[in-house]
């Protein structure tokens, strides 16, 4: 899975309230993610809250 989807599906699981099963989606993949891993990890830090904003900026969207 490249770093688009896995972060697609990081915003989706925060979208239904999922923020555990985001963060061990995030750890799951930490290599796949790449430089992008402690970023997405340091998002969700405070229970998912603006992420999908914060992902849309790291990915200039």
């Amino acid at each position: 899975m490249d770093q688009k989807g896995i972060i697609d599906k990081v915003q989706d699981l925060v979208r239904n309230g999922d923020v555990d099963q985001a963060k061990s989606f995030i750890e799951d993949h930490k290599d796949d993610l790449g430089d992008y891993y402690q970023r997405a990890k340091d998002l969700l830090g405070n229970d998912g809250s603006g992420i999908t904003d914060k992902i849309k900026n790291m990915f200039g969207k």
